[in-house]
């Protein structure tokens, strides 16, 4: 099976220092979180979505930053633009 990762990582914590590279990142993340809202659906499906087609990776990512913000994890600026 083919490793799927993002265009640029989404780095959480204040410094940056987890990685989370793809969906498959993304969803063993999520996984570790509290149960969330909406976006935490969004992005579970998302990422779901992504692994299983291979396609809307950008949709995937950005549905994983509205998780993370969501649950009120620091995340680095330059991540939630890219």
């Amino acid at each position: 099976m083919q490793t799927i990762i993002w265009d640029h990582p989404v780095r959480l914590g204040v410094a940056g220092e987890r990685s989370i590279n793809g969906p498959q990142d993304a969803l063993q993340y999520l996984n570790e979180m509290p149960q969330g809202g909406w976006f935490f659906e969004r992005a579970r499906n998302r990422c779901r979505e992504a692994l299983e087609r291979g396609e809307a990776l950008g949709l995937s990512r950005k549905a994983f930053i509205g998780a993370a913000i969501e649950s009120s994890f620091p995340m680095l600026d330059d991540d939630i633009q890219a």
